[in-house]
């Protein structure tokens, strides 16, 4: 099994202005073939920013065929959001033919709340079903918290934090189970709890930037992480005016080149007039 750890992207999925709005491929593998460029440990299709509860299970596997053909030399661990236990069974057992790092699974976000013996009866059938490493998406924000013994009693990596709550990763960790921190507004402190890594939004147009703080925490430089920890939560505090995936799109386009269209209802696309020079002057250290 391949080591999970370091700075992931939750990548974006560039969509076409047309009528289908129909996902570019092209584009897609040239905004990943940057982030490899860049440095980045991997990249997680499909995720909340990468708005994978808005593609087709079809969609989602004719991007990743077309992915892992690249052979690029970073990890890819795609994000499983179908909703559903059929779906999501269908989802990890057409991965098992692709060479992922490991699956990224969401629990059920409909029926709340969901107990502890309901969320273990949806990813045992997953575990049992995949031969890839499974790690859990908690993001109460927008599906059913997937709670510390959960993740601890089932024989899953870990889990992706994207809830934030003071003693989750702690609870985790001493539970001999993986952290992956989702969430910035400070991202110094949570990945000095012990986390092996994080999924960045931010690292889809600033991913040196992510790296550096990866860097300074294993370096234990406190202030200079304490102070870029600060300028990130700022850069991702502007993302927030409008549509977070069309804003890391529009930002990642001024980066890199690469078109990355437009985004799926319920996202609203961006004023023609949107600048994203603010934004990126606040978060890279060399502008």
């Amino acid at each position: 099994m391949q080591e999970i750890e370091g700075v992931y992207v939750a990548n974006v999925t560039p969509i076409k202005d047309d009528a289908a709005l129909s996902v570019d491929v092209d584009s897609y593998l040239d905004h990943v073939s940057w982030l490899a460029e860049m440095g980045v440990r991997g990249v997680v299709p499909f995720g909340t920013n990468g708005e994978g509860p808005s593609l087709t299970l079809n969609e989602k596997l004719r991007v990743l065929e077309a992915l892992f053909a690249w052979d690029l030399p970073i990890q890819v661990i795609p994000a499983v959001m179908q909703g559903n236990l059929p779906e999501t069974l269908e989802m990890v057992e057409a991965l098992e033919e692709y060479p992922a790092t490991a699956v990224l699974v969401l629990p059920p976000y409909y029926f709340k709340p969901a107990s502890p013996e309901g969320l273990r009866r949806f990813f045992e059938p997953v575990l049992e079903r995949t031969g890839h490493p499974v790690i859990l998406y908690h993001i109460p924000k927008y599906a059913v918290p997937v709670p510390e013994e959960v993740v601890i009693d089932l024989p899953v990596w870990g889990v992706k934090d994207s809830g934030g709550e003071g003693g989750y990763a702690e609870a985790i960790l001493e539970g001999n189970r993986g952290v992956l921190i989702g969430t910035e507004d400070d991202l110094w402190q949570r990945l000095n709890v012990g986390a092996q890594g994080a999924i960045s939004a931010l690292a889809n147009f600033i991913p040196e930037e992510i790296l550096a703080m990866h860097e300074k925490v294993k370096s234990g430089d406190e202030a200079g992480g304490r102070a870029l920890s600060e300028r990130l939560k700022q850069a991702r505090a502007m993302t927030k005016e409008y549509a977070s995936a069309a804003v890391l799109k529009r930002l990642a386009e001024a980066r890199h080149g690469a078109p990355m269209g437009t985004v799926r209802p319920p996202f609203v696309p961006l004023p023609g007039d949107y600048d994203p020079e603010p934004v990126l002057s606040a978060a890279l250290s060399t502008a």
